[in-house]
């Protein structure tokens, strides 16, 4: 790899991908939507502000030996229900610019996706080959996004490989289940309440193991082809949240079940992992020391900013 792109830079895995490139020597290139809602980077990380939905936004940045890690998007479920178009233009729109900015220079574009293009009736461990069938338009902008990515490839043989990253925590970490179930416990050591009724199933990989799989699909995989990002283990919501309790030192606290999530949710998933595993690619970090590492990074840096919560990002 002599040269990347990181769009979405600014964001929990994209700012993760751009500092490990950068620690590894490669020259790149992080693309923020807003430089402004980002702290400035080392003087050996190149920083633009771009709206990637624009025709040519990445127009004189790619060449044939750039590795682009397309990060940009919008990443709720929620939200996507709420303001379909929005989640559309953000998702969709933006990727297929993206992919047009290497179909006319070259490069090679590792495209993450989403298990939530699959249905809630998937049979589990979901593999790469189940049937796509998204409940939400966050899903269906995924599903959409894999479809014209396999279509580029066929067509222009572009050089694009699916990364379906299932869900990712660690240090820095502003949001979903392991933030809120730490936030809460904060503010609340002796009840919690969680969405849902505490029986769904998540695959959670850490940060690390997250971006080693990565590169291990743009070093090693084949143009093309599809891998689940995940460690192949379920784990329970509510076993999930009375772990995070136990790391914060309130084994005590009282789990209440809300008995109803949001539209568009899937109760249960969790990866088949064979494909990257035949890539070379095991996870190393155990759920136990990832979660241990991550409330150590939020209460420090709860501390640090000597404020109520950390701010979200986008």
């Amino acid at each position: 790899m002599k040269k990347a792109i990181v769009t979405g830079a600014g964001g929990f895995i994209g700012s993760a991908m751009l500092r490990h490139l950068a620690d590894s020597g490669i020259p790149v290139i992080g693309i923020y939507r807003s430089l402004a809602d980002h702290p400035p980077q080392p003087s050996r990380i190149r920083q633009i502000e771009c709206d990637l939905r624009e025709p040519d936004a990445l127009a004189g940045l790619i060449d044939s030996e750039t590795v682009v890690f397309h990060f940009a998007g919008h990443t709720s479920v929620a939200g996507s229900v709420r303001e379909p178009i929005d989640d559309f233009a953000n998702n969709v729109t933006a990727t297929l610019e993206v992919m047009e900015s290497i179909r006319n220079e070259g490069g090679i574009l590792i495209l993450p996706s989403s298990p939530a293009v699959f249905g809630p009736q998937t049979q589990l461990p979901i593999r790469e080959s189940a049937s796509k069938n998204p409940v939400s338009p966050y899903g269906a902008a995924k599903m959409a996004c894999e479809g014209y990515a396999v279509a580029y490839h066929k067509c222009y043989d572009l050089d694009v490989r699916i990364a379906r990253i299932f869900n990712v925590y660690g240090p820095g970490i502003r949001k979903f289940a392991i933030y809120d179930f730490w936030n809460k416990i904060r503010h609340n050591p002796n009840r919690m309440e969680i969405l849902g009724n505490g029986d769904q199933v998540r695959d959670y990989l850490y940060i690390d193991d997250c971006i080693e799989a990565l590169m291990t699909v743009a070093t090693k995989g084949s143009p093309g082809m599809d891998y689940n990002i995940a460690t192949g283990s379920p784990v329970q919501t509510i076993q999930l949240a009375k772990m995070v309790a136990q790391v914060m030192g309130c084994p005590e606290v009282e789990i209440a079940v809300r008995g109803e999530s949001f539209p568009g949710d899937i109760a249960r998933w969790y990866a088949d992992i064979s494909r990257l595993r035949g890539l070379g690619f095991e996870p190393k970090v155990g759920l136990q020391q990832g979660l241990e590492r991550t409330v150590a990074w939020l209460n420090a840096a709860h501390q640090d900013s000597n404020a109520e919560g950390i701010p979200h990002s986008r």
